[in-house]
């Protein structure tokens, strides 16, 4: 509540007028009660002018005659629209004057004579008259007779004039606010608000990833906004600038980066050639020596291998890295047939490259060993919690990783830098936990050629 610019706007005009709107009301309780006073006064001085005009004419007993009561009513004029009457002692009328009183000749009370007082006046009664509407009512005796004057008034015309004042001292001040807070907001909305929603449509769109996107035009705003718009678009253009030297430079860097992974591919490769020639000169004995540091550097080669192929610098999936390890696991043991089958889940599981070379190490001494104990081997790969992968290599039968030997320190060492450990399961299955690629790269090979 009262967060937005015109809420809080139309409080401050209210907050502003409040001590307006309290004197104004004080001034208009102030003239209901003088007004209200001033009609009990005149009722009261009516009721005394029509005893006195009746001195001496009115008995008091039987009904007054015509030339009688026109002497007594003399003062219609005065009188505006209060009815009077004489009336006896109880209540009955000996003559009346309706002339004046647009209100019917049923005002007398229908209970004779009134008898309730109004409590801030004991000089007016009031009572319900004959057609049942509400009546103040002045009586004043006559001298020298038995006979009463008795004037009388509707109270919602005694009140008129004051309700007037009242609703008067109220709203016009209300009118004024709702006026000033009118114009206000349509000034507000005019001036401010519309070019203020074009400026936050231009940022929402840099914040979509436009930043081609140009600053609208500000004609006929306020300086003040055309200014902030002005330097709105200088912003996005030097954004714009900024973003391309920074894309180029991220170009460069991966162009920089594919081109390291590739000669750092070949090195291994040549290195592994190498050693395959030397190993097919040397004696049979020695051959088998060179055989291991050879997969081994094939494992290092395959990792840059995959994530040259992916297009996704520093990322290499999962699932090539381990079939072209099994594929060279299959091919190191000759003639001897080895059979590697790899199960996949459908998602696209990737893992950096320093994880990627100790975990295709660690595959080639683990297929290594279970090369030497069965004809074939599964790897299976699964969804852990918390961005995790597990791999299970099952099919030797149980016993079968290597003992105290230089494989067994490797492997130790490897699963170390992977931070996992090596679970034996039951049957002669072991379980890995590696974890995967906590992102994917925003800028890079890959959101290049989607793109």
């Amino acid at each position: 509540m009262f967060k937005t610019l015109r809420s809080r706007i139309a409080v401050l005009l209210i907050a502003a007028n409040l001590p307006v709107i309290a004197f104004a009301i004080t001034i208009g309780l102030q003239q209901f009660a003088l007004s209200d006073r001033f009609d009990r006064d005149r009722l009261v001085q009516a009721a005394e002018l029509v005893s006195a005009r009746a001195s001496g004419i009115a008995p008091g007993e039987r009904p007054i005659e015509q030339a009688a009561r026109d002497q007594i009513f003399l003062d219609r004029g005065s009188r505006g629209e209060i009815a009077a009457a004489i009336v006896d002692k109880d209540g009955r009328p000996l003559a009346r004057d309706d002339e004046t009183a647009p209100y019917g000749s049923a005002w007398l009370p229908k209970d004779g004579l009134p008898t309730a007082r109004l409590d801030n006046d004991d000089r007016v009664l009031k009572a319900r008259g004959e057609d049942g509407r509400a009546y103040r009512y002045a009586v004043a005796p006559i001298k020298n007779s038995s006979a009463l004057a008795i004037v009388a008034a509707p109270f919602d015309v005694i009140g008129h004039s004051q309700t007037q004042w009242l609703l008067l001292a109220l709203g016009l001040p209300a009118l004024m606010v709702l006026l000033c807070v009118g114009l206000v907001l349509f000034g507000i909305e005019r001036f401010v608000l519309r070019w203020i929603r074009e400026l936050r449509a231009t940022a929402a769109s840099y914040d979509g990833g436009h930043l081609d996107t140009k600053a609208a035009k500000l004609q006929g705003a306020p300086r003040e906004l055309t200014e902030l718009g002005d330097t709105l678009a200088a912003m996005s253009r030097r954004v714009e600038e900024r973003s391309l030297a920074l894309e180029a430079a991220v170009d460069e860097r991966d162009r920089l980066l594919r081109e390291l992974h590739h000669r750092v591919k070949n090195n291994f490769q040549m290195i592994a050639s190498l050693l395959a020639l030397q190993r097919q000169e040397a004696p049979e004995t020695l051959s088998a020596v060179l055989r291991a540091p050879e997969d081994r550097v094939r494992a290092m080669a395959a990792a840059y291998k995959v994530s040259y192929a992916s297009g996704e610098i520093g990322h290499v999936a999962v699932a090539e890295l381990i079939r072209d390890v099994a594929l060279q696991a299959r091919q190191t043991n000759g003639a001897r047939l080895f059979e590697v089958v790899a199960h996949f889940p459908e998602d696209a599981f990737e893992v950096d490259l320093d994880l990627a070379v100790s975990l295709a190490l660690l595959l080639t001494e683990l297929l290594s060993a279970a090369a030497a104990a069965a004809d074939s081997a599964t790897v299976q790969a699964a969804a852990e919690p918390q961005g995790k992968l597990a791999l299970t290599i099952s099919g030797p039968a149980a016993g079968w990783l290597p003992g105290p030997s230089l494989s067994q320190r490797l492997i130790r060492a490897y699963a170390d830098q992977l931070s996992t450990a090596i679970e034996e399961l039951d049957g002669g299955a072991i379980r890995l936990v590696v974890a995967l690629a906590s992102e994917k790269p925003t800028i890079g090979m890959r959101s290049r050629t989607a793109a």
